[in-house]
């Protein structure tokens, strides 16, 4: 594993073009959001569509990008033009992809909610009081001050369960894009390969690497958090960020292609 971290620091520094999408839709999509998240409901609904369309756009170009920075790694090439044949190869896959992960990420929002009601229970609070909570840092003091152990128990095994979930729907999806571009387009075909692959004999391995990326992330935030509020550092763990997040899907693109693709110079959907 650790030459695939050291391959994919080198592909993310020789291919730094592949974070130049990420920043543009990222600008883009936060100016669009702002202007177009008012109206009517008509309105709102065709904004969200054509949002959905920006982003599905977006990742079949992106991922085609890294897919070709790691699969050509080896090779200088520019990047950049690949960015629409992608999108052109890839717009209707990464519909059904998205499509998929929404389906299956409520499946699992609602398994939480069914197990949490049966083994937690409710809470017993309005939810009128929660809102009025989230109105100030002061309100929140006083709110969590009014609950009984009874009830910050509950809502700490909620946090648990809510916690457990997104890890675990994170995790299942790990492998899902990679699978796509390395092996099948047919989003239902690659999501069952990509399952298969994550629970194969490298589970332990592939859940250290979801592991490091999840304490990476976590070390991330908390930066954030701390030195957010300072412009210059602001401006810094901006970069940062971006940069995290390209090394990352490269980091897990790469990792997918070096274990379940690449045979020589082959690649084998079968392995």
């Amino acid at each position: 594993m650790f030459k695939v971290i050291k391959e994919s620091f080198g592909i993310t520094n020789n291919y730094i073009v592949i974070a130049t999408p990420l920043i543009l839709f990222s600008l883009i999509s936060s100016l669009y959001l702002i202007f177009s998240g008012h109206g009517s409901a008509i309105a709102i609904a065709f904004s969200v569509i054509l949002f959905l369309m920006m982003l599905t756009a977006f990742l079949s170009g992106w991922f085609y990008m890294v897919m070709k920075a790691v699969k050509e790694s080896d090779e200088k090439c520019s990047l950049l033009p690949e960015f629409m044949s992608g999108v052109g190869e890839y717009f209707l896959p990464i519909i059904g992809f998205l499509f998929n992960t929404f389906v299956i990420s409520m499946f699992f929002i609602v398994g939480m909610l069914i197990l949490g009601k049966k083994l937690i229970g409710a809470v017993g609070i309005p939810s009128t009081e929660i809102v009025s909570a989230l109105s100030s840092v002061e309100a929140m003091k006083n709110f969590a001050a009014s609950l009984t152990d009874e009830q910050l128990a509950k809502i700490n095994q909620w946090n648990i369960l809510i916690f457990g979930t997104m890890i675990t729907n994170y995790f299942v999806f790990m492998f899902y894009a990679p699978a796509m571009y390395f092996k099948r387009k047919n989003p239902f075909v690659a999501l069952w390969l990509s399952v298969k692959d994550l629970f194969s004999a490298k589970f332990f391995k592939n859940a250290a690497l979801f592991v490091m990326i999840f304490i990476t992330y976590m070390i991330l935030s908390a930066l954030n958090a701390l030195f957010g509020s300072n412009i210059v550092m602001h401006f810094v763990l901006t970069l940062v960020n971006f940069y995290y997040a390209t090394y990352v899907v490269v980091l897990v693109f790469n990792y997918y292609y070096s274990n379940y693709a690449k045979i020589g110079s082959a690649v084998d959907e079968t392995v």
